[in-house]
C-alpha cells in the first residue's frame, strides 16, 4: 500500500467536505443567524460532497480499492480534528463522525464502481 495515493484522496475528501461547509456557511449566514439551519446545510454538503470525493477516490485507487478506501477514511477522519481544534466540534461528535465517515466511504465506493470496474478478477 503507497502513502501518497492514500494522502492524495485525504485531500480530496478534505478539501471538498471544505469548501462545503464554506458554502453553506455562506449561504445560511453562519452559525450565529440559524444555527439548525447552519447544522442541517453543513451536513448536508458534507454528505454530498464526502460521497463525491470517496467516488473520485474509487476511481482513482490502486486495485485492492476498499483497502485504500478505508486508509483514505481513516485518514480524512483524523484530519477532521481540525474542527474540534477551530470549529467547536466537540470530542464525541468528532468520534461519532467514524460512523459518518464510513457510510460516505461506503456510498462513493460503490458509485466508484460505476465509472471504473474492477480491471482484475478476484481469484
Amino acid at each position: 500500500m503507497r502513502v501518497g495515493p492514500i494522502i492524495r484522496d485525504v485531500v480530496i475528501v478534505w478539501f471538498l467536505t471544505a469548501i462545503g461547509g464554506f458554502v453553506a456557511g455562506v449561504g445560511t449566514g453562519g452559525p450565529s443567524r440559524d444555527p439548525q439551519r447552519f447544522m442541517l446545510a453543513v451536513m448536508v454538503s458534507n454528505f454530498l460532497l464526502g460521497t463525491v470525493a470517496f467516488t473520485i477516490a474509487g476511481c482513482l485507487a490502486p486495485p485492492l480499492r476498499w483497502r485504500h478506501l478505508g486508509f483514505v477514511a481513516i485518514g480524512a477522519w483524523f484530519a477532521s480534528l481540525i474542527n474540534v481544534l477551530f470549529f467547536g466540534v466537540s470530542i464525541p461528535q468528532w468520534i461519532g463522525g467514524a460512523i459518518f465517515m464510513a457510510v460516505i466511504m461506503g456510498l462513493g465506493g460503490a458509485i466508484s464502481y460505476v465509472f471504473k470496474r474492477n480491471t482484475k478478477p478476484s481469484a
